[in-house]
């Protein structure tokens, strides 16, 4: 599908925060986000794809998203990370939110991933399932634990929750 440019500029402005946000996530660098972030629209507009429907687009667009963080990821060149404190402004997200931001950025992908898209991208976890793979019993197991690290985190910075 050629995309026209008006299509372009919609699915980019629809998008790219979801994109930039779970790029983030993965690779807690904002300039890796932002390359990975180009990476994935690129690839979908260069290549002829067709979607059922804009959940599947979405869909899509995570998946490219994950699958373009694990090639960032496993680059040999690209080995330093910095610490959350070097991360700077976490864009959508306010400064009170931060401390828990920042904790759900400390739990293994695994966990976080599930966290981000049901609570933050606020997707049905379902479509959260589907999104990253995974049969839905195993998303909500995920969920479930991603929860209970996440509390954990946030009891280590002293927020009871």
């Amino acid at each position: 599908m050629n995309y026209p440019q008006d299509d372009r500029d919609r699915i980019v402005e629809e998008y790219a925060d979801l994109v930039w946000r779970i790029a983030l996530s993965r690779t807690r660098r904002e300039e890796a986000a932002e390359e990975v972030a180009q990476e994935v629209f690129l690839d979908l507009f260069r290549k002829e794809r067709s979607f059922s429907d804009e959940e599947h687009r979405k869909a899509w667009l995570i998946r490219a998203t994950l699958i373009s963080c694990k090639h960032y990821l496993t680059a040999s060149f690209r080995n330093a990370t910095l610490s959350l404190e070097d991360v700077g402004d976490l864009a959508s997200v306010d400064e009170g939110q931060s401390v828990v931001y920042e904790a759900l950025l400390r739990l293994p992908a695994k966990y976080r991933l599930p966290l981000q898209l049901y609570y933050i991208e606020e997707m049905d976890p379902d479509a959260c399932a589907k999104a990253l793979g995974l049969r839905p019993g195993t998303f909500r197991v995920r969920l479930s634990r991603g929860r209970n690290l996440l509390r954990k985190e946030l009891k280590g910075e002293g927020i009871d929750v």
